[in-house]
């Protein structure tokens, strides 16, 4: 069955070590060397040949909040054998994610990049309705890119902790930078975008976590912290952890303990700082153990070939499924937010355009 199916993947997908071209990168090669017939797509691009899908076919992938995204241009076509959506879901930020109950409307299924935690948690959710429905997805790095650079902690009472990525609503970095606030005595590093808004951490800059500047500093630390409550399934985490350092976060980060990192509160303060100092002073052998679990598992579970046969698993699969929310209260509160409060919801993109037209009159009118 296999090498008659070409599989239509729209993803990122440039040789990178990092998500998400890596995940349409790794993705791709491991349907090829399966057997299927891949043909990558970018997230946005212009459909210039026309075909019709076939019963062999499968359109899989990344559907994002634009109508001119190529997942969505993909999905007018009538005909296919399968339609998965493969996406990153965290079900508490429906800021972030509103936008797929539309799409899961016409998929067969749904596979989520998300953490164990969440998958578990969504019966709490406005999407509780499709808890029984989604295939929950660890993400996977190339271990090549994140050799093992820190193998020696620092004394205890003298850890450092490094946060790494953005600061987008869902990462809690507001939090972080008053808990590191109230540590002036430990120190508190991130590399990622400088913002003078984060004064108490010790900002680095940009870099990709495998570049040479990245690694020196890794070197130096001994944690990684996250704070986020409400984050999918942080690919640093695995990043940072095979480079060598121990995992922090809450689990709202997706990761629970038996996922190889330690938890912490991201919204108590008081218990927060409490563990911070627990951390900095815990006996070595415990970060070791820590460190030899999260080992193993990127070994035998957070690789490519796992996540690529999970996806393989899902594509064979006969059953399908039908993601509808039947709940009037939550439908109504999900097309709330992707209609009106979504970061790029339709109404918040038309009142940006009518501004960006107005401005541009305005200014149109003063040259004269």
């Amino acid at each position: 069955m296999k090498n008659f199916l070409t599989i239509h993947l729209v993803y990122p997908h440039e040789p990178k070590a990092r998500t998400p071209d890596s995940i349409g990168f790794n993705l791709a090669k491991e349907l090829i060397l399966y057997g299927y017939d891949v043909r990558s797509y970018r997230l946005y691009e212009e459909l210039l040949v026309p075909f019709i899908p076939t019963r062999n076919d499968i359109l899989i992938g990344h559907p994002r909040w634009e109508n001119n995204n190529t997942f969505r241009q993909l999905l007018k076509k009538k005909g296919w054998g399968r339609i998965i959506v493969l996406h990153p879901f965290c079900p508490r930020d429906l800021w972030s994610y509103a936008h797929l109950y539309f799409y899961c409307i016409f998929a067969d299924s749904f596979i989520a990049i998300t953490g164990k935690y969440w998958k578990n948690e969504i019966i709490n959710t406005h999407f509780s309705e499709w808890h029984n429905k989604i295939l929950q997805l660890d993400l996977a790095i190339d271990t090549n890119f994140f050799p093992k650079v820190k193998k020696i902690f620092n004394p205890a009472g003298k850890r450092k902790f490094l946060f790494i990525g953005n600061h987008p609503h869902y990462k809690n970095v507001d939090f972080l930078n008053k808990l590191a606030g109230n540590l002036k005595q430990i120190e508190f590093h991130r590399i990622g975008p400088t913002s003078r808004k984060y004064k108490n951490l010790i900002q680095h800059g940009k870099y990709e976590l495998s570049s040479p500047e990245a690694k020196r500093i890794v070197k130096n630390m001994d944690f990684m912290i996250t704070m986020s409550n409400r984050d999918a399934n942080p690919t640093t985490i695995i990043e940072a952890s095979s480079m060598g350092l121990v995992a922090i976060c809450p689990i709202g980060s997706g990761y629970l303990e038996s996922d190889g990192v330690f938890n912490i509160s991201g919204s108590d303060m008081k218990l927060a700082l409490e563990q911070i100092n627990n951390f900095n002073c815990m006996e070595e052998v415990v970060l070791d153990q820590k460190r030899k679990q999260m080992d193993g598992l990127i070994k035998t579970r957070y690789t490519w070939s796992v996540f690529s046969m999970n996806v393989i698993k899902e594509i064979e699969r006969n059953e399908n499924h039908t993601y509808k929310i039947k709940s009037f209260f939550d439908l109504s509160i999900i097309y709330i937010v992707f209609y009106f409060l979504a970061r790029k919801s339709p109404w918040r993109v038309f009142i940006k355009k009518y501004l960006k037209i107005c401005k541009s009159y305005i200014l149109d009118v003063f040259k004269r």
